[in-house]
Order: structure tokens, then C-alpha cells, then sequence
């Protein structure tokens, strides 16, 4: 195991995120709380230590989408669990783990965007340099390293580690 970001890092920059929001939604003229959804699984340890930080109300929205299976993502977007309340004229941020190939990012964009909302925004923990441009609140960039740790997984498992870490493969050379 190779510790990419450090657990003191990451809630650092989560604390921050957690203002720049607020600022956000305060100086946008948001009356309503805003709609702040988790992208189910890996994003929840990231979205309960940003809403702990955020100090306007908020409401909470659960959604489920599959877009891996091991570290193949070929397979498209699959819709486990949907959105329940209502977003029409409300503010929304979605909150994710990480934006790679932005696949699930897209698909939540237009469920979301299908309730008419106020507006929407992405909060990403991770992005992937030069990858696609979705995030518009994001704590890290990282190249292209398998990461798990911190609610990312590694085949479903690892997600309660506190740092991110980056998966080490091993080479034989024959």
C-alpha cells in the first residue's frame, strides 16, 4: 500500500470545499437549503465529513448508480437507485468520489437536470488530470493511478481506509 493523499490532507481540503460551498449557495441567493446528493457507494465517506462541515441546512438526497465492475468501466451506466424528492427549483450539488471517465457524473446530470432545478453543481473529491471537465468544486487532482480508500474501492473492498491510497502492481518479468 502506497498512501497517495494523507487523511490530515484530505479533511483539510474537505473543510475547505465545505466553505467555498456555502459561499457558493449564500451568494447565489439560495433561500432554499440546498439538495446535496451522495453518489452511492463511494462517495458517502466524503459527502458525511462534507456535510458536517457545511454550516448552512441542507437537505439530504441518497442515489445509486454502477458504472464499474472490478476496474472495468465499459460496461455504461447502471441505475440502482434513483432520486426520491424533489429538486424542481432547487439548488442541487452532487457529491462523488471522483470524476474519471465522467460517465455516472453525465448520467446523474441529466436525472437531476430532468426535476428542474435552480441550479446544479458537481462536487468531486478527486479528478483525474486532463480527464473530463464536470467537477466544478473538486479537492484533488491525480494522474492515472488506481486509487482506493477514503469510500473508493478496490473490487468492493478497501473503502474504509482514512488516506487515499494507490494500488501498487505487481510486474514478473519472464
Amino acid at each position: 500500500m502506497e498512501i497517495l493523499i494523507e487523511q490530515q490532507d484530505i479533511q483539510q481540503r474537505v473543510k475547505e470545499l465545505a466553505e467555498e460551498i456555502t459561499s457558493n449557495h449564500v451568494n447565489t441567493g439560495g433561500y432554499l437549503p440546498p439538495v446535496m446528493i451522495c453518489l452511492l457507494n463511494g462517495a458517502f465517506m466524503f459527502y458525511t465529513d462534507l456535510l458536517r462541515n457545511i454550516v448552512i441546512d441542507t437537505q439530504c438526497e441518497f442515489i445509486r448508480l454502477k458504472s464499474y465492475t472490478g476496474q472495468d468501466n465499459s460496461g455504461g451506466v447502471e441505475v440502482i437507485k434513483g432520486i426520491e424528492g424533489s429538486l424542481k427549483g432547487r439548488d442541487v450539488y452532487i457529491i462523488d468520489d471522483i470524476c474519471d471517465s465522467g460517465a455516472t457524473i453525465l448520467e446523474t446530470l441529466f436525472m437531476v437536470n430532468s426535476h428542474i432545478p435552480r441550479s446544479v453543481h458537481v462536487v468531486t473529491l478527486l479528478k483525474r488530470k486532463g480527464g473530463t471537465a464536470l467537477t466544478d468544486f473538486c479537492g484533488f487532482e491525480i494522474g492515472d493511478e488506481w486509487v482506493y480508500g477514503y469510500g473508493l474501492d478496490d473490487n468492493g473492498m478497501k473503502r474504509s481506509h482514512e488516506s487515499i491510497c494507490k494500488k501498487i502492481t505487481w510486474h514478473i518479468n519472464q
